[in-house]
């Protein structure tokens, strides 16, 4: 996440939120199955954090390889946290996602980074791209090439940001015909940093965009995604986009804060959004707060309340969401055109997603605060989920509750002969 020492950078948020959610594009996404991943997981390396990672129904987990941390004196090279990080998350059965960033204090007579690689040092970060990738070949599932570079996390110019990521791309794919390879990790959506990594080749060896559309609420993330698909479709760009960052802090001075009772809501909502518009991974930042419940020293910083999860364990309001959303949409198919929504208010927001295993989740809530009595016939026995507990109540055939701007989200296997679901007003 950005740590911007300014306002100015997130008012510019507030001309893109919007009351009204905006409704994915376009026709059928598939959900691939490993599609929800956690950033900042995994670095306990403890069975108690692989079990938190399995009930969340977390496949991804990424963390930066810090090139500092890696090579702390040059040609003295440790790889020891992150062979433990990586083993462990391997033989939990989750997939890597490595950040591979930033420069290192040697290369300074002061010993101070700046979060820039010159072109004369350009050789020496190849050479960490080059051993780190080597290492870990066939272990990390993918790459990404820096983090936020349009925020506060290069001090270069533009053209250096492209010329690095086309060196390093070109240096992986050397090591690993076969990588997968990101490129950008960009904090919302930079045009300029967009049309020049086109322009100037840094995208040819790239198997895909990463992308954190952060937003002052679910709303303004979905429709950051299609200023982004937009803008890239300039290019004629039709691989991945890979969210590898999204998130709403509960505490802090930052202006997409929200309260803990309310994240559950956004969480669903960011959710289903972003997987219904062809999100390949949706990464969440972030699974800890570095401070237990009511323990944080500081109410400003916002950066310390992007978890999930606490040190000790205990859930965030929205975790289980997090893990309902994983769970109940990995594998299915979402469909625009249904349910079908003759004679319903504008305010009444469906997501509506098919397995070929006949397995059904239909997630809705109200834009408005004024509740919705709603009645949601299907054919067949499900469940109706509380998205804050994520406890399911049994449904069979018809469910009938009052809807508010809390998601609910229902999920049902077809009897022998499908047919969609069909919502009315009670």
């Amino acid at each position: 996440m950005i740590k911007s020492t300014t306002f100015t950078l997130f008012l510019l948020l507030f001309f893109i939120s919007c009351t009204a959610t905006p409704l994915p594009p376009g026709s059928p996404v598939t959900i691939p199955n490993d599609f929800i991943g956690m950033d900042h997981a995994g670095h306990r390396t403890t069975p108690e954090e692989y079990a938190l990672l399995d009930e969340m129904n977390i496949a991804w987990i990424q963390t930066t390889f810090y090139w500092s941390s890696i090579e702390p004196q040059k040609d003295q090279w440790n790889f020891s946290w992150y062979d433990s990080f990586v083993n462990g998350g391997k033989h939990a059965g989750k997939k890597i996602l490595a950040v591979l960033a930033y420069d290192t204090s040697w290369l300074y007579s002061n010993g101070k980074t700046r979060k820039y690689i010159s072109p004369e040092n350009m050789p020496l970060f190849l050479r960490y791209v080059e051993n780190t990738v080597s290492r870990y070949r066939g272990k990390v599932d993918a790459w990404v090439i820096w983090n936020e570079p349009n925020g506060i996390f290069w001090h270069g110019s533009k053209k250096e940001f492209f010329e690095l990521t086309k060196a390093a791309a070109q240096r992986i794919r050397e090591v690993d015909p076969d990588a997968v390879i990101l490129a950008g990790a960009f904090w919302r959506v930079p045009d300029s940093y967009i049309r020049g990594m086109f322009e100037s080749g840094a995208m040819e060896q790239v198997s895909a965009i990463a992308f954190h559309p952060y937003g002052l609420n679910p709303q303004s993330s979905a429709k950051l995604y299609d200023r982004m698909v937009t803008i890239l479709s300039r290019y004629n760009y039709s691989g991945e986009i890979w969210i590898t960052e999204v998130g709403y802090p509960t505490g802090g001075w930052y202006p997409d804060k929200t309260t803990e009772d309310t994240l559950p809501a956004y969480v669903v909502k960011t959710i289903s959004g972003l997987a219904a518009r062809g999100a390949r991974v949706i990464l969440w930042y972030q699974l800890f707060d570095p401070y237990n419940r009511g323990q944080s020293p500081t109410r400003i910083d916002s950066e310390k309340f992007f978890g999930l999860v606490y040190p000790d364990f205990s859930k965030k309001k929205g975790a289980n969401a997090y893990a309902l959303c994983a769970e109940k949409l990995a594998g299915l198919e979402y469909h625009p055109e249904l349910p079908q929504r003759n004679a319903l208010p504008d305010s009444l927001v469906s997501f509506y997603f098919r397995g070929k295993d006949n397995q059904n989740t239909l997630i809705l809530w109200n834009d408005r605060n004024s509740a919705l009595s709603i009645r949601v016939s299907f054919p067949g026995t499900g469940q109706l989920y509380d998205v804050v507990s994520g406890i399911g109540t049994p449904i069979s055939h018809e469910a009938a509750f009052e809807l508010g701007t809390m998601p609910r989200l229902l999920t049902w296997q077809n009897d022998a002969v499908y047919a969609p679901p069909e919502i009315s007003l009670k």
